[in-house]
C-alpha cells in the first residue's frame, strides 16, 4: 500500500527521454503535471492504455491513443504514459502483457479507444494473488468517484509512506564531515 501511494506522485512532473528512457507525462498535460492530487490513480483506470513498444524492451511504457506500432500513428509522440510499473499496480500483466486495460471506453464515432487490443482486455487481479492489496489501494486512494477534490485517502496514504520512506532510522543519523 505504501508503494502505491508514494507512485501517485507520478502525478507530478514527467518521464524525459534522455535520463529515463521514458517520454510523457502521467496526466493529459503539463498544467495539470504540476498539481498534487489523486489524477494519477484516475488516469490508471480511467483511460484505454495499451503497450507502446520500443526497440529496447526496457524503454517499452504504455500510451492512450492511435496505434502504439504504426510509425505514421501520432502516438509515437502522445505525452501521455503509463510504466508497466504503474500499470501492473491495477491490471496483471503476467497473465497477458499484450493487452488493452480498458476495452469497455469508446469514441463519439464508435471506435475503440484500444487501437491494437480491441477484444483483449487486461486482468485484474483475482481474490487470492498476491498483488491484489495494490489494485485495493488504487481504488482506496482514488476516493469518491467523479469529485475532483476528494483527495483525502490519497493524501493520508501518501503522508504515512512519504514518512515511513524518509523517517525510517533516522535516530542514528551523524552530522556531514565539515571536511573530506
Amino acid at each position: 500500500r505504501d508503494a502505491v501511494a508514494l507512485l501517485g506522485a507520478h502525478t507530478l512532473g514527467r518521464g524525459h527521454k534522455e535520463f529515463s528512457g521514458h517520454r510523457g507525462i502521467w496526466v493529459p498535460n503539463d498544467k495539470l503535471a504540476q498539481v498534487f492530487d489523486k489524477r494519477y490513480y484516475q488516469e490508471l483506470v480511467g483511460r484505454s492504455w495499451v503497450p507502446r513498444i520500443s526497440r529496447d524492451p526496457l524503454k517499452e511504457d504504455w500510451t492512450t491513443g492511435s496505434d502504439p506500432n504504426d510509425s505514421n500513428s501520432n502516438i509515437i509522440h502522445n505525452p501521455k504514459m503509463m510504466l508497466h510499473t504503474d500499470i501492473c499496480l491495477f491490471y496483471d500483466l503476467d497473465a497477458n502483457s499484450n493487452c488493452c486495460t480498458r476495452t469497455d471506453l469508446f469514441k463519439s464515432d464508435g471506435e475503440s479507444h484500444c487501437p491494437t487490443e480491441k477484444d483483449n482486455q487486461c486482468s485484474v487481479y483475482g481474490g487470492d494473488h498476491p498483488w491484489r492489496e495494490a489494485s485495493e489501494a488504487v481504488i482506496e486512494y482514488l476516493g469518491a468517484p467523479h469529485v475532483e477534490d476528494d483527495n483525502d485517502n490519497f493524501y493520508e496514504a501518501f503522508r504515512r509512506a512519504w514518512f515511513k520512506a524518509t523517517m525510517n532510522g533516522m535516530g542514528d543519523l551523524k552530522p556531514v564531515a565539515k571536511s573530506c
